[in-house]
């Protein structure tokens, strides 16, 4: 601890638990953030909130991990300010469209010609997924609309609905797309993070008056985080899969260490928090194609890209 001023409460959300978002748990399991002063509250977006956004919005949290999509989405709509993003999360898209094992061998064989009229069963709980996905298939010749979509289901109902007997291909996140690889009925048939790039797919967010009432948190906040990602870049699968794995009590400590070596390997993950434009415009690529906003939105009205080299000066 660097800091005068006595410890800070904090309270950190995320939309929902997956190993995508592993950077979020090394901060808190490795006590990168409680080093730099900070007790967090940490939780999961509640129901009553429809993304974590809303729940800055609300006061019911003070930073939280977000697809930027959201405040370039609100800031398209006409809002004058939105929560400002300033720290990067997820450098790639960090979903799986899996298909059945008869159809799927490796995915460096898997032809994209296999979507046209297939049945799919998309990401049902957020609208990234599907928009990344979406451009992924365009990107390689295929019309989106010609996809047969099983759609309205959340995340436990599609894997039922697959596992069913229902959908050629579904698409998921980690660890739900290693469990479903791990039963032997389904093959990988794209990685989604590979195929668009890198992209400014999640980070951290708060309001602008948070930032402005708490500078010294916000400082203490992204040193911890950033100590946190360098740990992350320098340590092994299973080292990283064993350091997270209490926040996915009932999953196999196994399926853990196989997710997080194959986001690593995609380098899903930033090895430092800066957000920068280049991604940031790649991800506007990608909600323009899908029609979610109609006008690209400034870089400035977005991004705090000040406070990662203040933080880490």
């Amino acid at each position: 601890m660097t800091s005068s001023q006595g410890r800070q409460p904090l309270r950190l959300m995320e939309t929902f638990r997956s190993v995508f978002y592993t950077p979020i748990h090394v901060s808190i399991a490795g006590g990168f953030l409680e080093k730099e002063g900070l007790d967090v509250t940490f939780s999961t977006c509640p129901p009553q909130f429809a993304h974590p956004l809303s729940a800055l919005l609300h006061e019911a949290a003070d930073i939280t991990q977000s697809g930027i999509m959201r405040s370039i989405i609100a800031a398209d709509w006409g809002a004058e300010t939105v929560p400002m993003h300033f720290a990067k999360i997820n450098a790639r898209d960090g979903f799986f469209v899996l298909g059945r094992a008869s159809s799927t061998s490796t995915s460096a064989a898997f032809n994209w010609d296999g979507f046209n009229g297939a049945q799919v069963i998309p990401v049902g709980f957020s609208p990234m997924p599907w928009a990344s996905f979406q451009y992924a298939l365009r990107d390689h010749g295929i019309d989106p609309g010609g996809l047969n979509l099983i759609t309205g289901l959340d995340l436990e109902g599609a894997i039922a609905a697959f596992q069913g007997g229902q959908g050629d291909f579904i698409h998921l996140p980690e660890p739900a797309a290693e469990q479903v690889l791990a039963q032997g009925a389904a093959g990988l048939a794209v990685a989604l993070g590979p195929a668009n790039g890198h992209i400014a797919y999640s980070s951290f967010a708060a309001t602008n008056a948070f930032l402005a009432a708490n500078p010294d948190l916000v400082m203490r906040f992204t040193k911890g985080y950033a100590r946190a990602l360098e740990w992350l870049a320098a340590n092994d699968a299973a080292t990283v899969g064993g350091s997270v794995k209490e926040f996915f009590p009932g999953v196999d400590p196994e399926l853990i260490v196989r997710s997080v070596e194959r986001y690593k390997t995609q380098e899903t993950w930033p090895a430092e928090p800066s957000l920068n434009e280049p991604e940031y415009q790649g991800l506007q690529d990608i909600l323009m194609a899908a029609g979610m906003v109609k006008e690209r939105q400034p870089y400035a009205k977005v991004v705090r890209p000040d406070i990662v080299p203040q933080a880490l000066s």
